[in-house]
């Protein structure tokens, strides 16, 4: 090949190389946001049920979790005291209650609500969807006391120095005495079964609140049973055998029986004494004063008549009778003179409020605390003993002017025959007319004990609790998840629209590199 054909040779090659300057707008990583929303208006369609679909997972996810993660149903429910407590030590003066204190003013027990003597009768023929054990009642029970006021500030006060960490706080703490109003709260959670188990058995809002009333019932059955003093008056008069007594003896029964019958009604309380019964239309009180009539017009006029007449039915008994009598109250009096004697005695050798008693088959003494109260028991005795003795020495007086009266009167008693069957006659009358009011008191007393004068001793309120509407408890949970899903499908709208803006960028920028690298061979 000669030279001017490789020159044209080269000339030819060099002029089919040409020059390529990049076009700028290939690197160019901008997004033309029209034709995103262009995308975005084709696929509307689409996108318009995925945005439904959001918003229905979005609203139903919330009611899902909340049916796995709600909390148990409790139910309270407010118990108030209703009955009247000893005004003070050794008294019969009773005050309604007005803080926790039991019927006979020893402190409340609450622990007793869930005893197994109650919780046994509260469940006593109930039929519940599931099984409950006592011990499952027993864990699932909570009893709230309420402070007073007043306690509940010196509580406060007293927490606040322990805070401070001030030096008296534990001193006052230590003397804080709290004082509980007379009503307390009773709880019952729902969820009952073995503490170990994760499986859990849940009752009917309907039987929780049953369960719980008829546990609070069942306590007032414990009250009612443990401290109730209404019991029935006892029948001293139908025992009365006027046939083989004689007069005073009948009469002296009498007067005692209808005496007790008295006492046992004035020691009521005041609503026991002004119920009225349905029945006759009486009170305990309208019984009381036709109790005092009777025996003042009819047993204590017939007691004095034969007492000052002298009226016996046969002498030799009664004059043996009455000398028995009179030993046995001379002998009752000698040992009560003795025991005065031994225990004035012992206090009068007390000093220094302090007493030495050597115990039997021991070298100790009391302690000083120990010998002041029985110093004090001393004291008591000693007036138990001179109130015997008084009775005592009336007993006899009375049972030597009765032997000395029948004495006198032995020698006409054949005389007053038609006197002692007159007065026979109307001592049957009046043992009758006494055991009619005693009937009738009886008869009272028992519509008393069956009413709810005397079968409440706690008021309780309904069972309180209910379960929130589901709706209601998740509404704000499904707002979020309505406006999450919103937001998720308005996301997934927009990249479905945004997403050919980038893989057109792509296609490109491969076609340009694949175009160079052809041009290069």
């Amino acid at each position: 090949m000669d030279n001017t054909e490789q020159k044209a040779l080269t000339v030819d090659r060099d002029a089919q190389i040409q020059v390529v300057v990049q076009n700028p707008d290939w690197e160019d990583d901008s997004i033309d946001l029209g034709r995103v929303f262009l995308n975005m208006k084709e696929k509307r369609r689409i996108y318009a049920w995925v945005m439904v679909l959001c918003l229905v997972l979005g609203l139903c996810l919330p009611l899902l979790i909340y049916q796995f993660t709600k909390d148990p149903l409790t139910v309270s429910s407010v118990v108030s005291l209703d009955y009247t407590v000893p005004a003070g030590r050794n008294t019969e003066l009773r005050v309604p209650v007005s803080n926790l204190t039991a019927p006979d003013g020893t402190p409340l027990d609450l622990n007793q609500v869930t005893s197994s003597y109650v919780l046994q009768n509260a469940m006593s023929g109930i039929e519940l969807s599931q099984p409950v054990t006592l011990k499952n009642l027993r864990d699932n029970i909570r009893i709230v006391r309420i402070l007073t006021e007043e306690s509940r500030q010196q509580q406060e006060v007293a927490s606040k120095m322990v805070g401070d960490k001030n030096t008296n706080a534990y001193t006052q703490v230590k003397s804080l005495e709290l004082e509980y109003e007379k009503k307390f709260v009773v709880s019952l959670t729902n969820g009952f079964g073995e503490e170990d188990s994760r499986i859990r058995y849940y009752l009917k809002d309907e039987e929780l609140r049953l369960v719980l009333d008829r546990i609070l019932s069942a306590y007032n059955g414990y009250l009612v049973k443990t401290y109730s003093q209404l019991v029935l008056p006892d029948d001293e008069i139908s025992v009365i055998d006027i046939k083989s007594l004689d007069f005073l003896d009948s009469l002296d029964l009498m007067r005692t029986a209808a005496e007790n019958l008295y006492n046992y009604c004035d020691r009521q309380r005041e609503e026991i004494k002004t119920y009225r019964s349905w029945q006759t239309g009486k009170s305990l009180t309208d019984w009381m004063e036709t109790l005092e009539t009777v025996r003042e017009s009819s047993v204590d006029y017939l007691y004095s008549y034969v007492y000052n007449a002298s009226l016996v039915k046969d002498y030799a008994m009664v004059i043996t009778d009455y000398q028995y009598k009179l030993r046995n109250a001379e002998t009752q009096l000698d040992i009560v003179k003795n025991n005065i004697a031994t225990n004035q005695t012992i206090l009068d050798n007390y000093k220094n409020d302090e007493i030495f008693v050597t115990m039997q088959e021991s070298d100790s003494t009391r302690s000083t605390q120990t010998t002041t109260d029985y110093y004090n028991n001393l004291i008591l005795q000693q007036a138990e003993n001179y109130k015997q003795l008084a009775v005592l020495e009336e007993r006899i007086a009375d049972l030597k002017d009765k032997i000395e009266s029948i004495d006198e009167k032995n020698a006409t008693t054949a005389e007053n025959l038609a006197e002692e069957e007159q007065v026979d006659k109307e001592l049957g009358e009046v043992v009758a007319s006494i055991y009619t009011i005693y009937q009738g008191i009886n008869d009272h007393m028992k519509e008393i004990v069956e009413s709810p004068v005397s079968m409440t001793y706690v008021d309780s309120s309904a069972a309180q609790g209910k379960t929130a509407n589901f709706l209601v408890a998740s509404a704000k949970n499904m707002a979020i998840g309505a406006a999450a899903g919103l937001v998720i499908a308005c996301g997934l709208w927009f990249l479905s629209a945004l997403a050919p803006e980038f893989l057109g960028g792509s296609s490109a920028e491969q076609k340009e590199k694949t175009r160079r690298e052809a041009a290069k061979a």
